[in-house]
């Protein structure tokens, strides 16, 4: 563990941010590495969706390995720090699934234990230093641009208590307007988009309030606060290949999750000899459940056609492929 936050920064990250965090720390150092390794998802509503995607196969597997191999097995998931009914889930064969259930006080008791003894030391509060929230989402720290807009109309609010020093904003009082507050922003409460029509065209809701954060932070000097995760393991990933289980963390962004759309991403199309054919490489398709979660299916498709049938033979042959 001591390794892992030494050599890792998003390790580290997560061991400084409280019980949640250090507990995902500990999971992610204890994880087996293979070949394409995967990285911790640092966009909670991505992190939301691979959740729900891993569960649903853990679910599946446990339930083949009870069937094909007969014996007890459980999935367990505890998160120490959040409230009592959220950190502890445990599903499988019963009697065992019971079993763990009711010594799920004790489990949690000992992993909390467990995980202090790793905890690294609190560190070090400067008194000269302005004292501001960390940017925490469920006990995870989240760069702030990868908050949503929701969680940024919560978070201000708490933001502006720290920086002025008043149990409420004031807001539409010039007087108590702060003054890292942007100056192309109204001073209004952020629940609601005061702007005009023309800025709104501009610049995007979200962004102005990502903004205001950032401008606090900058103010009073403790960009420190600010989480800035490295994509490098990302970019490694995405070098690699990728895992084609976690293509919907960018088309769920994109295609419009709740739409239940299907969408077909081809790449170039093959030309053969015959300069009039041509043949799409295999295309993935994209299903979007009404969820946002996606799976990839590979359709098949002709690897090499012969330079001597004409399009209507190739017609013919794609669309028998298509029909099986």
């Amino acid at each position: 563990m001591s390794s892992a936050v030494a050599n890792d920064e998003v390790t580290a990250q997560l061991a400084a941010a409280g019980p949640v965090g250090m507990a995902a720390a500990a999971a992610i150092a204890s994880a087996r590495k293979r070949k394409r390794p995967h990285y911790f998802e640092t966009n909670p509503s991505i992190r939301k969706r691979q959740q729900t995607r891993l569960i649903r196969r853990l679910k599946q597997t446990i339930d083949e390995f009870a069937t094909r191999v007969g014996q007890q097995a459980i999935v367990l998931m505890a998160t120490p720090g959040k409230p009592a009914q959220n950190n502890f889930r445990v599903f499988g064969a019963k009697p065992l699934e019971d079993v763990i259930k009711n010594l799920s006080g004790m489990i949690m008791a000992d992993l909390e234990s467990a995980l202090a003894q790793h905890a690294p030391p609190p560190p070090l509060e400067d008194p000269s230093r302005h004292e501001l929230p960390p940017l925490v989402i469920d006990g995870i720290p989240t760069p702030v641009e990868k908050m949503t807009q929701a969680q940024l109309r919560a978070f201000i609010p708490l933001m502006l208590k720290y920086s002025t020093g008043r149990g409420k904003p004031g807001w539409g009082k010039e007087q108590t307007r702060p003054p890292w507050w942007p100056k192309d922003l109204p001073w209004a409460n952020v629940r609601m988009d005061a702007r005009t029509e023309d800025q709104k065209q501009k610049v995007s809701w979200t962004h102005a309030l990502r903004q205001i954060v950032i401008n606090c932070y900058k103010f009073h000097g403790r960009e420190d606060l600010l989480p800035a995760f490295s994509e490098e393991d990302a970019a490694a990933v995405a070098a690699a290949g990728g895992d084609p289980d976690d293509i919907d963390t960018a088309a769920g962004a994109r295609c419009g999750a709740d739409s239940g759309v299907d969408v077909v991403v081809t790449p170039k199309s093959v030309s053969t000899a015959s300069a009039s054919t041509s043949m799409p490489s295999p295309a993935k398709q994209i299903k979007l459940s009404p969820r946002g979660t996606a799976t990839a299916v590979v359709t098949s498709s002709v690897s090499e056609i012969p330079t001597s049938m004409d399009g209507a033979t190739v017609s013919a042959l794609t669309d028998g492929q298509q029909s099986n």
